[in-house]
């Protein structure tokens, strides 16, 4: 005979559960999401909210699982309809309840609504800065206090740093080009978050801040400022030489050289023994020579103030730009001539415009 889920008593042959026990269940889960709606609201306090869970979890069989369930879907209505400007009051509110719920915060984010508050507080604090012109360490205190209250990984972080700058680059560009002051903001907010912007992350491939961040670069190169590498390239570089991009994703394709013989044979054969035949004559022809390009791999394409290197797991190159007699470029990337074998290497899956303005900007 089964027993019912909720109390545990035999439910009869062909029930999980009893009648009662589960309009019982249904109505605390209706009570408890109805609580946090007020919650929300500000009608009553965490500590009401706490006191109310351990009174009704056992009367109306709440589990973790029921609780994390209800909790999770009025933090999520909470978050979608929150606007900005926020205030710290909101950390203030959701960590009285992560106190007082009474279920791990684990369990409370196994949907992700926590990873995604946070993530949504932090891009409005941040918006402040490029919108309103709130001072950065202002911001940088309640990106802290956002962490603190609701911790989130160095990668989810990392994405609302990305995409808040992405946001500000295209506004900026609707004009058609950055005013000082913009440039201004842009190195600021990238200084004091970490960011290397010229080291985007592949999903940032081909997008306003990629094309901003290479216009930037390439305004302090004719100053002759050269960046600072502040991320790591899987290559050595030379004395005085400095990262200015690194493409990601990017495929190599190289030129090789397959030569054969054709011509005629004379002369004729016989049988010496079993098994062996010997043929007199010779053989008259002429080499030919026929030039394919062979892919390489994909991997990392950096181009630095002297060298464009690229590596992969299978192989690494290095051409200086001293050796590039000749450039081709692609809607899609890139051919360099060279005056030794092999004469031409190809590059693809990015816009060449940079790199191009790089070899003009290097060579003058």
């Amino acid at each position: 005979m089964a027993k019912c889920k909720y109390c545990g008593k035999p439910a009869g042959l062909f029930s999980r559960s009893h009648k009662e026990c589960k309009e019982k269940h249904e109505q605390g889960m209706q009570g408890l999401a109805g609580m946090l709606k007020k919650y929300f609201q500000g009608a009553i306090t965490a500590t009401k909210i706490g006191q109310k869970i351990i009174q009704n979890r056992a009367p109306y069989y709440l589990s973790d699982d029921d609780i994390a369930q209800v909790a999770s879907k009025e933090i999520a209505t909470y978050t979608v309809n929150l606007r900005r400007p926020y205030s710290t009051q909101i950390l203030t509110l959701i960590s009285g309840l992560i106190q007082n719920i009474g279920i791990s915060y684990k369990k409370l984010n196994e949907t992700g609504i926590m990873d995604r508050l946070s993530q949504k507080l932090m891009h409005g604090f941040l918006v402040e800065y490029f919108a309103n012109g709130t001072p950065m360490p202002l911001v940088l205190n309640n990106i802290n206090a956002v962490n603190n209250v609701i911790p989130i990984s160095t990668e989810k972080k990392n994405d609302v740093y990305m995409s808040v700058l992405n946001k500000a680059a295209t506004n900026f560009m609707k004009n058609g080009y950055i005013t000082d002051n913009e440039e201004k903001l842009i190195l600021s907010y990238s200084s004091q978050l970490g960011i290397s912007l010229n080291s985007l992350p592949i999903h940032l491939g081909n997008t306003d801040l990629e094309k901003v961040s290479q216009a930037l670069i390439l305004k302090d190169l004719e100053r002759g400022i050269l960046p600072q590498t502040s991320s790591a390239v899987p290559v050595l570089l030379g004395k005085g030489e400095s990262v200015l991009w690194v493409y990601h994703n990017t495929t190599m394709l190289q030129e090789k050289t397959q030569r054969e013989y054709i011509g005629r044979t004379g002369g004729f054969s016989f049988r010496v023994c079993k098994g062996v035949t010997y043929r007199t004559g010779q053989f008259k022809g002429k080499p030919i020579e026929n030039t394919y390009l062979e892919t390489v791999g994909t991997g990392s394409l950096i181009i630095t103030n002297k060298h464009v290197y690229f590596h992969c797991n299978t192989a690494s190159s290095k051409l200086p730009f001293t050796k590039i007699i000749g450039v081709t470029p692609y809607s899609d990337g890139i051919e360099f001539h060279k005056e030794t074998k092999p004469y031409r290497a190809v590059f693809q899956g990015f816009d060449s415009w940079f790199i191009m303005n790089v070899l003009s900007i290097v060579n003058n």
